[in-house]
């Protein structure tokens, strides 16, 4: 079982790797044509949408404008059965902050088909993308 797991680690890894290279777009390898991605709403890159093209184009090509790969760490990766589950630390460009991210992925025969983002406490990255964020009172 340990075998399967780590296969699915280095595919993610590469896409934190490939940021901390500065060849994100790289990453796009890696996708399943059929790939699809959910954030949050309120981001430009926000909602479910699918499509390794159109991943590569509009969303790996301009993550590295708003988050500071050379500040990347992690905080934890677990995987099983295909799913892989990295709590990452990422620096915003441009700012001392670091928020923290929940990324959940699915790999299948060293394709990723999905993934899942959640963000912890991402205001910096709201001021960063110029987003108003009002708490909900």
């Amino acid at each position: 079982m340990q075998s399967e797991i780590e296969p699915d680690k280095a595919v993610v890894h590469a896409f934190y790797q490939a940021g901390m290279d500065g060849q994100l777009t790289s990453f796009a390898r890696y996708l399943d044509p059929d790939f699809t991605w959910t954030a949050p709403n309120y981001l430009p890159w926000g909602g479910t949408h699918a499509g390794a093209a159109l991943f590569r184009d509009q969303v790996l090509s301009s993550l590295p404008d708003v988050f500071d790969f050379a500040r990347f760490s992690y905080d934890n990766v677990v995987a099983e059965d295909g799913r892989v589950a990295a709590v990452i630390n990422m620096g915003v460009t441009g700012t001392d902050a670091i928020i923290k991210i929940a990324d959940h992925w699915a790999v299948r025969d060293g394709k990723v088909t999905s993934i899942w983002v959640a963000y912890f406490e991402p205001q910096a990255l709201l001021d960063k993308l110029g987003i108003a964020h009002q708490l909900a009172r």
